[in-house]
């Protein structure tokens, strides 16, 4: 009877255990890395600051996300965010994103005049992972 109720306590607290009924984190969608990285590139060359409005196709990697771009207030934007190295975290209007090499995260955003968004690393990724933030206008 003694032996049993350690093993009756530990049955009772996993079946209540909150982290056993959280749905898994939202991963994005499958891309094939090399050519969404092709995709930034391409990007990056054709708009160097002034994105227009629609679809801006964005990596994080060690230490910084790329490209540098500047949004235009009263324009929608989506944000396409895939990490190019290792495990990176992002926090984008309160919604944290967890970034992985191949899998694409999506974000909307509005600007308003005079927001700034800031995408700042969540996850440690190195010795220079307190400077791994961009501040888009």
């Amino acid at each position: 009877m003694i032996r049993a109720l350690p093993i009756a306590a530990f049955a009772v607290l996993a079946m209540f255990w909150p982290g056993w009924t959280e749905p898994e984190a939202d991963m994005g969608e499958a891309v094939e890395a090399t050519a969404f990285i092709a995709r930034v590139h391409a990007y990056a060359g054709l708009y160097s600051e002034d994105a227009p409005a629609g679809e801006i196709p964005m990596l994080a990697r060690r230490f910084e996300f790329y490209p540098a771009v500047r949004l235009q207030s009263g324009q929608s934007y989506r944000l396409l965010l895939m990490a190019e190295d290792a495990v990176h975290s992002v926090v984008v209007n309160g919604r944290e994103m967890l970034l992985v090499p191949g899998m694409v995260q999506a974000v909307e955003l509005s600007p308003r005049p005079g927001d700034v968004v800031e995408l700042r690393c969540n996850e440690y990724c190195g010795l220079g992972h307190n400077r791994m933030r961009l501040r888009i206008h």
